[in-house]
């Protein structure tokens, strides 16, 4: 379920809604946006299957013509299918937010299982959504029998296998940020042996610097597309980062939250690699919340503040959204 949805500036000149107010007047357009909004908190994915005409005019409170509102909605192009199997066209591309709510959902609940129980308890109690991970990837070994017993701990990128006991585990704010590595980790990255490093890439000492430079630099790429996609303007609230400005800065904010953003995989997805797909998740979980999406309210010596993509990569904040992700949905998992 979405609170609110996105509606084009176009939208009152679009020929669509211009037949749509010639044909039923006012009340068109209006029932028009009423099934956008409606869709939005009930049907968030746009798919009205199931519905008779009658239920979306309800849907809508249409007072006109009974059949009217749905017959001309479907024949301007606003709704796709056929009757008992409509849905709203273009949906996923012009509300993607909402269109993914159910995902985001999904994922949320799992974060907290993984917290609370661990990871295995938590592929016995979501199979499906456990096996979707290992299928694409996100999860390295799965067991999917037919008894439906769930998914075996995925191994992390070392190799070796979570623990079944307690909860997830759960990343730990350095008390000082600091934005490049500490000594003690840079030793880790310099000895004679094939190393891990903090993206999850195995690398000798021979090119260790610049291979680890180079996936420093992909997944800052990552970072900054899902960044502007999610919520960078015009598709967000927040300052868009432009891409070839200030490069080697962007490379050094993402490195400082490194350490958390592999924290964090290893408990949502049992494996420390920082791909694209935790950003996409992470920067979605900023923008459903108001204060990091840029909504506010901000007040007092914050007035004119907004977050940015240098606060957003900072380890704190990346902490806070995260544990907030998952304290937020332990009651509705349990």
């Amino acid at each position: 379920m979405a609170s609110d949805a996105r509606l084009s500036t176009a939208l009152p000149s679009h020929p669509k809604t211009k037949k749509l107010a010639r044909r039923l007047g006012p009340a068109g357009p209006l029932g028009c946006i009423y099934l956008f909004l409606w869709a939005a908190a009930n049907r968030s994915d746009g798919d009205l299957s199931g519905m008779t005409d009658e239920d979306i005019e309800l849907a809508v409170d249409w007072d006109g013509d009974a059949g009217a509102f749905v017959r001309e909605m479907a024949d301007v192009g606003f709704l796709d299918g056929e009757p008992g199997s409509y849905s709203i066209h273009d949906w996923s591309e012009h509300n993607p937010w909402a269109a993914s709510a159910s995902s985001r959902a999904e994922k949320s609940r799992w974060a907290a299982l993984c917290k609370q129980h661990g990871r295995k308890e938590a592929a016995r109690l979501m199979p499906a959504y456990a096996l979707r991970l290992a299928e694409s990837g996100s999860a390295k070994d799965a067991d999917s029998s037919a008894t439906g017993t769930g998914l075996a701990v995925p191994k992390s990128a070392s190799g070796t296998r979570n623990t079944d006991s307690g909860s997830a585990p759960s990343p730990s704010p350095s008390p000082s940020p600091s934005p490049s590595p500490s000594p003690d980790q840079d030793q880790s990255l310099s000895t004679a042996t094939p190393t891990t490093d903090l993206l999850g890439g195995k690398t000798s000492t021979d090119d260790l610097t610049a291979k680890r430079a180079e996936r420093i630099a992909a997944v800052t790429e990552d970072a900054i597309a899902a960044y502007n996609r999610i919520l960078g303007k015009p598709h967000g609230l927040l300052r868009s980062v432009r891409l070839g400005v200030g490069v080697d800065t962007r490379r050094e904010q993402v490195k400082r939250c490194l350490k958390t953003a592999s924290e964090i995989c290893q408990a949502l997805y049992g494996d420390t690699r920082v791909t694209p797909q935790f950003w996409q998740e992470y920067f979605e979980t900023a923008a459903d919340d108001d204060f990091h999406s840029g909504k506010g309210p901000y007040a007092g010596d914050h007035e004119n503040w907004r977050p940015d993509f240098e606060f957003l990569t900072k380890k704190k904040t990346m902490l806070k959204l995260f544990e907030r992700s998952a304290d937020g949905d332990l009651e509705a998992a349990a």
